[in-house]
């Protein structure tokens, strides 16, 4: 063995050149660097839904049998189903529940594709669709996974504008292979109705292009606006969902795909075999149920709508600029505070117990703009009291 050899010769060279993305959530790194007498700062950089985890995890944790019409009791010491079929039919009716539905079609288990969180949805995706050169177009600002993950797999990565990603070419769309929708959008907020997300999909449709649309954030907006059955109509289309952001368990790393039943078999041979845990499978299972036959959705977003519009109010008589946000997060512009720019801020608010998301990282996005979760009506007014602190 060559001690001094370099190992990454031997790589694909998209591995060589490949930078991580950065993300929220990052309590660990930040853990005991906090004020305001907490172990661990509070975690506004993390978009998750601010009522908390459904009964079924918050009271047993994945352990025994419930009544919510699920069975969470797990067996460790045998492989999971790889079919996966309780998740992907508790999977389909979630969807069907929570979605602009045509009733012409309803979608069913054989639509479903299970995943260890959207992340490797969005890696399955790329790793099955494109060939090295393919054209991939993001709009940007957006999730920094779906360029890392494209050119991971040599995808020939193109930014537009997120703003105009409605206003595409017929040219612009038939040089792609694939084309990511992020709605609502990360970081910025922004729904895009679903009658403007179908004719998109038409187009790319018709030039036989691939519309990868990231519906992680759907439920906390507004379900109906959901383009989940439009899968019916092309197999051109993918439409992927978190349950670890609807159900505030990132920890648990589950959500799900939905496409044609050509294209969601094809990928469902194509994922890694057993990618689901077997707790996961189960307590997901068992979250569905109990989140049918609740009013959970709704609760959420009723919670969500009143404690943005609180943060709004408090961001914008402090002198920053929130952007109009229709889901659980929102973007905001600190240039016209005094002197900070977005990493000096978080820096600022971590030192009293905050931890907020730095967006210069995004792609068409600077050291003006910081995102913040929208969370309960505490923790949000010591967001309020630590700007008042560091401003």
């Amino acid at each position: 063995m060559h001690s001094d050899s370099d190992i990454s010769r031997f790589m694909r060279r998209e591995v060589q050149n490949c930078t991580p993305c950065v993300h929220g959530g990052r309590i660990a790194e930040f853990s005991g660097r906090s004020g305001m007498g907490h172990t661990d700062p509070i975690d506004f950089s993390a978009n998750l839904n601010p009522l908390g985890a459904p009964d079924i995890v918050a009271s047993r944790d994945g352990g025994g049998d419930d009544d919510s019409g699920g069975d969470t009791d797990t067996d460790l010491t045998h492989y999971p189903d790889n079919r996966y079929l309780r998740l992907r039919a508790a999977s389909a009716d979630f969807v069907e529940r929570y979605s602009g539905c045509d009733r012409a079609h309803r979608i069913t288990a054989e639509n479903i594709v299970p995943a260890n969180g959207s992340s490797e949805l969005i890696r399955l995706f790329a790793e099955t669709t494109l060939e090295r050169g393919d054209r991939v177009i993001i709009p940007a600002p957006t999730f920094d996974e779906y360029a890392f993950q494209c050119q991971l797999f040599g995808g020939d990565v193109r930014y537009c504008d997120y703003s105009k990603i409605l206003e595409l070419s017929s040219d612009e769309i038939s040089d792609a292979s694939l084309l990511f929708l992020c709605n609502p959008n990360n970081p910025t907020g922004n729904l895009i109705a679903r009658e403007d997300v179908k004719r998109l999909a038409e187009r790319c449709s018709d030039h036989e292009t691939f519309l990868f649309v990231d519906e992680a954030f759907i439920e906390l907006s507004d379900p109906a606006e959901s383009v989940a059955h439009l899968v019916f109509d092309s197999d051109f289309v993918f439409v992927i969902r978190s349950l670890t952001k609807v159900f505030a368990v990132p920890g648990l790393r589950l959500g799900f795909g939905i496409a044609s039943g050509e294209l969601a078999e094809l990928l469902n041979r194509a994922r890694l075999v057993w990618n689901v845990g077997a707790q996961a499978d189960a307590v997901g299972t068992a979250m569905i149920a109990t989140c049918i036959k609740s009013n959970y959705i709704e609760e959420s977003i009723d919670l969500i709508a009143k404690e943005r519009g609180y943060l709004e109010k408090k961001l914008t008589e402090r002198g920053f600029s929130p952007l109009k946000s229709d889901v659980n997060f929102i973007l905001v512009d600190v240039s016209k505070t005094a002197g900070m720019n977005a990493h000096e801020l978080a820096e600022g608010l971590l030192d009293h117990g905050i931890l907020v998301r730095d967006c210069a990282t995004f792609v068409n996005l600077d050291e003006r703009y910081i995102r913040i979760a929208v969370r309960t009506r505490e923790e949000n007014r010591m967001l309020v009291q630590a700007l008042d602190a560091v401003v």
